[in-house]
């Protein structure tokens, strides 16, 4: 069950979205806040599983990651064995920045990040259908990215305020 949040919370949640390399004192100040309660709250918010890590972002174009592929999966073994003997291999491959379970007629969608064409037609061929039990993989290519970002909608959770 989550945890109930306050405006407060929500706040800090906001800024450390936008900006994670903020000071406790700068998110203090910002929610109005002294450093020591509003430290208190980030620091409960980490140990319920809110906050799960800090990351920095990177620009995959500046690395010359400029290929995202979103592959759907269906595979022949619908027995749980052959979904986790799946779910595991995909695990391990860099490549596989998101993986998710999904409904209708594909079993799995697939956030694929490669270099160029020539590299994600070495990855399915070497990687990807090596897999046992796969029985079809559909790909699509993003031609664009219209949005993207990590933050997630905190104006839709509910307050204790």
């Amino acid at each position: 069950m989550p945890i109930s949040l306050d405006n407060t919370d929500k706040k800090i949640l906001k800024l450390m979205q936008q900006d994670s390399d903020l000071s406790n004192a700068e998110i203090a100040e910002r929610v109005g806040l002294s450093t020591a309660p509003c430290w208190r709250r980030i620091k409960r918010l980490e140990e319920n599983g809110i906050i799960r890590q800090k990351v920095a972002i990177l620009d995959p174009d500046s690395l010359g990651l400029e290929i995202v592929v979103f592959a759907t999966v269906k595979v022949t073994a619908q027995a749980q064995h052959g979904l986790e003997d799946f779910e595991r291999r995909v695990s391990r491959f860099d490549e596989i920045t998101e993986c998710y379970t999904v409904s209708g007629g594909m079993d799995y969608i697939l956030r694929i990040v490669t270099t160029d064409m020539r590299s994600y037609e070495r990855f399915l061929r070497d990687n990807l259908l090596q897999i046992p039990n796969i029985g079809e993989v559909h790909s699509r290519f993003a031609v664009s990215k219209v949005k993207y970002t990590t933050a997630l909608p905190l104006d839709l959770i509910k307050t204790k305020d």
